[in-house]
């Protein structure tokens, strides 16, 4: 550089050898400075392990839409604020852009972001009414592919108060009511479309198709309300009944039964609930043995049956749990426990040759719990007996 210096200050002109030999050592002494330099890593720069990612997010090289979900990089974030700058473009403008980026979605099966784009299309206020049907239909579409078909009929019908001659989105709106069941508006479609196109072989058997099925779906509707109606007939029933007998019922609020849920047993589906027959009473009936903590559910219990008939069929076979040989229908007492409005237990004991189950609820005030009536047995006299009574209140 002092060379350099040297000759800048004379007056005199440099002959080609000088400018050769000046620009040989300027080369040199840049080649010192850079060799000199301190050396540090690049930290940003992309190596083998992200470039395809950091590929990905320029937006010169990305080979798909950006995820709306996530942030954006800051060239794709540029890019986007100069296409959807308000002060650049006018609302139709914007949202045919929105359209665009919806319908490249679409061509890439990004259906869920397709629906966006249209979304914040149709949310902008223009008049171009063709812009705003094509952007309900696509959107219709969008939602076919994700099979919401009644939110692509929902579209659809928009698309059509804009343009009632959209043959593709009459065709969707039908394909949309035969999923949905909704027959007759298939059926008006259909009507729309062959005003259009009369001689439709596709159209004209959907169309076919749809009466067929709404008879079909008519006649299963009939029969279904009338199972129902026979239904809720039983079920008035029953509560009349219930209701003849002023039945006890643990933790009911009132005498009466106005819901047949208070009668639901503990373990649905494994007991029979109280039901009808010829007008008369059959209920599932819990047989409690202490002595061996065990129990027996009688599933159908009449309730004109004594209880000696049901006691010889429990023990017309010897239980496995009786080691003794104790239990038969003679040897046996049975009796109940009712809790007073002073939460006091007392023991009721039922004449096992001559009480009905009808008896028991409504004379002897047996308490239903649960659905259930339960009955406590023991071998008369014993001293498990014994010691039950002498518990009780």
């Amino acid at each position: 550089m002092d060379d350099y210096n040297k000759l800048i200050k004379t007056n005199n002109p440099m002959t080609d050898e000088e400018r050769k030999e000046l620009a040989s050592r300027l080369d040199k002494d840049l080649d010192n400075f850079i060799d000199n330099l301190e050396q540090k890593p690049y930290k940003d720069g992309w190596d083998e392990s992200n470039w395809r990612e950091e590929m990905d997010k320029h937006p010169f090289f990305m080979t798909k839409p950006p995820d709306p979900t996530e942030e954006p990089s800051p060239l794709v974030e540029g890019l986007q604020n100069l296409r959807y700058d308000p002060d650049d473009n006018t609302s139709e403008e914007l949202a045919d852009k929105h359209k665009e980026d919806g319908n490249f979605n679409f061509k890439c099966k990004k259906y869920k972001f397709a629906i966006m784009c249209y979304q914040e299309g149709l949310r902008l206020e223009f008049e171009n009414n063709q812009l705003r049907a094509q952007m309900y239909n696509n959107m219709s579409a969008s939602h076919y592919f994700l099979k919401n078909y009644r939110s692509s009929l929902k579209a659809a019908q928009e698309a059509l108060l804009l343009k009632p001659d959209y043959e593709k989105t009459i065709m969707r709106a039908i394909n949309c009511c035969l999923y949905l069941k909704k027959y007759d508006e298939c059926m008006e479609y259909c009507d729309k479309y062959l005003k259009q196109v009369p001689d439709d072989i596709t159209v004209i058997n959907i169309k076919k198709e749809a009466l067929k099925s709404k008879k079909i779906m008519e006649k299963d509707l009939r029969k279904l309300m009338k199972i129902q109606k026979q239904q809720d007939t039983e079920k008035q029933n029953l509560l009349d009944e219930l209701n003849k007998r002023n039945l006890v019922i643990f933790g009911g609020k009132s005498s009466s039964i106005k819901d047949l849920s208070v009668l639901d047993p503990k373990v649905p589906g494994l007991v029979q609930k109280v039901h009808l027959i010829d007008n008369r009473l059959v209920w599932p009936v819990t047989f409690l043995y202490p002595e061996y903590q065990t129990s027996d559910i009688v599933q159908e219990f009449h309730e004109d049956s004594l209880f000696y008939n049901h006691l010889l069929e429990i023990f017309s076979e010897r239980p496995e749990w009786d080691v003794d040989g104790k239990y038969n229908a003679d040897s046996v007492n049975i009796y109940f426990e009712v809790i007073n409005k002073y939460n006091k237990t007392s023991v009721v004991k039922i004449d096992v040759h001559n009480c009905t189950l009808s008896e028991a609820l409504t004379s002897l005030r047996c308490p239903i719990d649960n659905g259930m009536p339960v009955f406590i047995v023991f071998v008369a006299g014993q001293k498990c007996e014994k010691e039950f009574l002498k518990t009780a209140t």
